[in-house]
């Protein structure tokens, strides 16, 4: 990846990138739309599909087809790819789930993939989806979102960290997901680091969410920002393999120097601190 392209570039990577492929011992799960494996970037690579949607019909178009693909290669796509994953040393589960950007995808089965997935291994989980108008409950039933929340809930007590895409809308608010304590809701910024209009902000995302850069390539929005600072989660576990999940994600959350959050909107990844911060925790 040019130097230009690549995103470490905008995060302070540090020593963060010591180790920059990952470690296979940690498995970075992603819940999102069905994934081609058949992808150049992805060939060879240890990336298992697990769940309903393990085996889709070869013709299946999918509600937004290329999304789940693109969301898994920029984390997993190997080193010689034209654009390299972030974490591609590590070991992927995927657990597809219908819906990505329209329809949105239901809550009752984001709860079932969250839970799937992490009992499977996962240690992170990036979730880049579109939720829509279920952030407002429009289309969900409050039974879902009690569903959804409890099983981060579970992945939380499980020491599963919970990556997630703040949303497009470019409003404020949020879904109930990204407003959940340990989920790391995570806002796109460009390459010169201007907030992208479109992402969603609210005082949940400002407190405890990051800023990270879009990555190069087809992938657009929050949900090419999320894989960054997943990436950067299972690059530090690679490094501090010991450290526990509310190690990590404090972490990486933790800004510099250390206080409150006023903002709507949420601070920059900075891997190099994080790096710092969990060193000094696992000394």
């Amino acid at each position: 990846m040019a130097a230009a392209r690549n995103p470490w570039n905008r995060v302070r990577p540090g020593a963060v990138t010591a180790r920059p492929a990952g470690h296979p011992a940690v498995v970075v799960g992603v819940v999102d739309g069905s994934v081609d494996l058949g992808h150049p970037g992805l060939a060879l690579q240890s990336v298992r599909v697990i769940g309903a949607g393990a085996d889709p019909a070869p013709d299946e178009p999918g509600p937004s087809p290329g999304h789940g693909t693109l969301v898994t290669a920029a984390l997993a796509a190997r080193p010689t790819a034209p654009v390299p994953g972030l974490c591609p040393g590590c070991a992927f589960l995927v657990r597809p789930v219908a819906g990505v950007d329209t329809p949105p995808a239901a809550p009752a089965e984001l709860a079932a993939a969250l839970d799937e997935i992490a009992a499977a291994g996962a240690r992170v989980v990036n979730i880049s989806l579109a939720l829509g108008p279920v952030a407002y409950g429009r289309t969900a039933t409050d039974t879902g979102i009690r569903l959804l929340l409890a099983a981060v809930d579970r992945a939380a007590r499980h020491g599963v960290v919970v990556v997630a895409a703040a949303g497009n809308d470019g409003g404020l608010g949020g879904s109930p997901l990204v407003r959940h304590p340990w989920v790391i809701p995570v806002v796109a910024r460009d390459g010169n680091g201007r907030l992208l209009p479109t992402s969603t902000l609210g005082r949940a995302i400002g407190r405890h969410g990051l800023t990270a850069p879009v990555l190069p390539g087809a992938l657009t929005g929050t949900s090419a920002a999320a894989p960054v600072v997943t990436g950067t989660v299972a690059l530090l576990w690679s490094l501090f393999p010991g450290a526990p999940a509310e190690a990590v994600r404090y972490a990486v959350t933790r800004v510099r120097p250390p206080g409150r959050r006023p903002s709507v909107v949420p601070p920059p990844l900075d891997a190099a601190y994080a790096y710092d911060v969990l060193r000094d925790l696992s000394a």
